[in-house]
C-alpha cells in the first residue's frame, strides 16, 4: 500500500495544516521527505519526495529565479511542498503558487510553531515501515520462485503461480509475438491501441517494463492496460512477459512478482537454450552424416537416430529451400546489412515450415534449409506425394511472403528415398535441381528432380565429360569465341530460347533493351552460322547448354 499526501496529512503535525491543491494531489505516492536548506536541493531529489520549506535559502531570488526553483522541483517529480512562512515571507509567493497548480502540486501550509522534526520523524517512520514490509514480501515471493526454479517446473507452473500472486492473467510470447504458453486463452489475442509503449519508470527493477492500451477481440473489445516485461538471454533470446489487467489494476506489490517471475523464466529460457542447443548439434550431425551418405550400415543409425526421435524405417523425400534478394547489391556495407536481414528471413522461413510442417526434421544452414519431408507409405505412387509436397510448400511461401515481399523463395525436391540410407542420393537430387532452377529462374520456384527432364538423363552419365561430344559444332564456336562479350551472347541465346524465342520478354529478363537483343543474336548467328528458325537445330542448342551447365556444376 502507497503512503500518500492523504495520510500524511493525518499526522498530528499537521492537524491545523492548510491544504492548498486539487483532490488529484491527495493520492500522490510519497518516497521521502526533505528540508531545504540549499538552493541547489533539486540536484538530490529523484522524485516523489515531500519538500519542507520555510523559503529561507531562496530569500535573495528574484521572481524568475524563484519560478525557475519551483519549475526544477516540480519537473524532478516532487509530491508536494511544506511551506512554514515566518520572516522571509508574509505570504507564499505568488509565482510559486501559479508553478505548483500548473503541475498539480499541493502545497501545504502549516502553523509556525510546528517544528520541522515534528513532521519529518512521522514520515520517515511510515515510509521505514512500509519497506520493511516490502522487503518482508520480496523475501517471501524470492523464495517461492527461486523454489519453483529448484524444481524445474516449467514455465507453465510459473505463469500460473505469477496470475495467483497478482489476480490477473499472464501469457508468454516469443519474439515473433507468437504465443508459449498461457494462463487464459481469452487474452491470448489483442491488438495495440498505443503506438507507443511507456516504460514504467517508477519502480527499480532489472528488467525493463512497459506499459500499454490493449483491446482483447474475446472479451467483447474490451480495453484494458497490458504490462509487457522483455526477457532477454545471453544469447539475445527473446520472450515476452505479458500481464493483461482485466480483473484489477498492477500495484506496486504486484510489479515485486512480476520481476521475481521474470527472473526464473530468464532461468528456465537459459536452461532450455543450452538443452536445445545440445540436441540440435546431435540432430544435425546426424543429418548431416546421412545426407553426405557416410553412414553405411542400420545399426550405426538406430542409437543415435532413438535419441533425436528419428523414424528409421519411415521414407522421406529431402527438400531444399532457398531464399533470393530480388534487389541488386551494390555496397559492401549494405552486403553485410543484407546478410543479417538475411539470417532473420531464414528464421521467419524455418518458422513458417514448422507452422505447416509440425515436428518437421529441420537443418537450418547459413544459406539454406534442408526438410527431410516425412510421406505416407502406404500411397505408392510417388509422383502423388510428390506433388503434395509442392501444395504445402506453396502454402510455406505464402505465409512468408504475407511478411517478406522482396525476396524469392526456390524450391528443390528430391525423389522420396527408398530407406534412410538413401538420404544422400535424394538430397542430391535437391540440390541439382535447385541449382538448376536457379540458373533458368530468378524468381520463386517449386521443382522436383522429376521436373527435370533432360537434365536427369545428362546426370545418368558415369563420366560427365563424355557429354563434350555430343555439344552441337555452331555452339561449339560460340564457346571458342574468344571475345569479352561471349559470357553475355551465350547468356542472350540461353534466355531467348528459354522464352520460346520471344525477343521482348528475353529484353525484360536479361534487364537490357529490345535491340541489344536483336544486335546481340544477329552476332550469335555471325559467329557461329545458326539458323534459328531451325527447330531440330535449336533442340540441339538447347540440349547443348544443358550440357554446358552440367559440365560447369561438375
Amino acid at each position: 500500500m502507497d503512503y500518500t499526501i492523504e495520510n500524511l496529512l493525518k499526522i498530528d503535525a499537521c492537524k491545523n495544516a492548510s491544504y492548498i491543491g486539487d483532490k488529484e494531489g491527495l493520492s500522490n505516492k510519497v518516497t521521502g521527505i526533505t528540508v531545504v536548506d540549499s538552493p541547489d536541493i533539486s540536484s538530490w531529489i529523484k522524485g516523489g519526495e515531500v519538500i519542507v520549506t520555510s523559503f529561507f535559502p531562496i530569500k535573495g531570488f528574484s521572481e524568475k529565479e524563484m519560478e525557475v526553483w519551483t519549475q526544477t522541483l516540480a519537473e524532478k517529480g516532487i509530491s508536494a511542498l511544506i511551506v512554514k512562512l515566518r520572516d522571509v515571507f508574509t505570504d507564499i509567493p505568488k509565482v510559486v503558487l501559479q508553478v505548483c497548480k500548473k503541475h498539480s502540486i499541493p502545497i501545504i501550509k502549516i502553523p509556525e510553531d510546528t517544528a520541522f522534526i515534528d513532521l519529518t520523524y512521522p514520515v520517515m517512520g511510515q515510509l521505514f515501515n512500509q519497506q520493511v514490509e516490502k522487503l518482508k514480501y520480496f523475501k517471501e515471493i524470492h523464495s517461492r520462485f527461486t523454489e519453483l526454479s529448484l524444481q524445474n517446473v516449467g514455465s507453465d507452473t510459473i505463469i500460473k503461480t505469477l496470475e495467483e500472486l497478482i489476480g490477473n492473467p499472464v501469457t508468454i510470447y516469443n519474439d515473433s509475438f507468437q504465443k508459449i504458453a498461457s494462463t487464459n486463452s481469452d487474452v491470448e489475442l489483442f491488438y495495440d491501441l498505443d503506438k507507443e509503449q511507456v516504460e514504467e519508470r517508477n519502480f527499480d527493477t532489472k528488467f525493463p517494463i512497459y506499459r500499454r492500451m490493449v483491446v482483447f477481440p474475446k472479451l467483447q473489445e474490451r480495453e484494458c492496460e497490458q504490462i509487457l516485461v522483455p526477457i532477454k538471454t545471453i544469447q539475445q533470446t527473446k520472450i515476452n512477459l505479458v500481464v493483461s489487467a482485466v480483473n484489477k489494476d498492477v500495484l506496486e506489490y504486484d510489479f515485486i512478482a512480476i520481476e521475481n517471475a521474470a527472473t526464473s523464466l530468464s532461468l528456465e529460457l537459459v536452461k532450455q537454450i543450452a538443452i536445445s542447443e545440445v540436441e540440435k548439434k546431435f540432430k544435425n550431425d546426424l543429418i548431416d552424416d546421412l545426407i553426405s551418405g557416410k553412414i553405411k550400415t542400420m545399426n550405426t543409425i538406430y542409437d543415435r537416430a532413438t535419441t533425436t526421435q528419428f523414424d528409421t524405417e519411415a521414407k522421406y523425400s529431402v527438400v531444399i529451400f532457398n531464399l533470393k534478394s530480388k534487389r541488386p547489391i551494390n555496397l559492401q556495407e549494405e552486403y553485410v546489412e543484407r546478410h543479417k536481414t538475411l539470417q532473420k528471413h531464414y528464421e521467419l522461413l524455418a518458422n513458417s515450415i514448422d507452422f505447416y510442417l509440425s515436428g518437421a526434421i529441420i537443418r537450418d544452414r547459413v544459406d539454406e534449409i534442408i526438410v527431410l519431408w516425412k510421406v505416407n507409405q502406404k500411397i505408392e505412387n510417388h509422383t502423388v506425394e510428390i506433388n503434395k509436397i509442392k501444395q504445402i510448400i506453396k502454402h510455406i511461401r505464402g505465409k512468408f511472403k504475407a511478411s517478406v515481399k522482396d525476396y524469392a523463395v526456390q524450391v528443390g525436391i528430391g525423389n522420396i528415398s527408398k530407406s534412410i540410407l538413401d538420404l544422400a542420393q535424394s538430397y542430391n537430387e535437391a540440390q541439382d535441381t535447385l541449382n538448376i532452377g536457379k540458373t533458368s529462374n530468378q524468381g520463386d520456384f517449386i521443382i522436383s528432380f522429376n521436373d527435370l527432364g533432360i537434365y536427369r538423363l545428362l546426370y545418368k552419365f558415369d563420366d560427365l565429360h563424355q557429354l563434350k561430344d555430343f555439344i552441337p559444332a555452331s555452339l561449339q564456336k560460340l564457346l571458342d569465341y574468344r571475345k569479352a562479350n561471349k559470357d553475355a551472347l551465350i547468356e542472350t541465346l540461353n534466355v531467348f530460347l528459354q522464352c520460346q524465342q520471344n525477343i521482348a520478354k528475353s529484353a525484360h529478363l536479361l534487364y537490357v533493351h529490345y535491340k541489344t537483343v536483336t544486335y546481340r543474336l544477329e552476332r550469335i548467328k555471325e559467329i557461329t552460322g545458326m539458323n534459328l528458325d531451325d527447330s531440330e537445330e535449336m533442340l540441339s542448342v538447347q540440349v547443348g547448354l544443358r550440357i554446358i551447365d552440367v559440365l560447369k556444376r561438375s
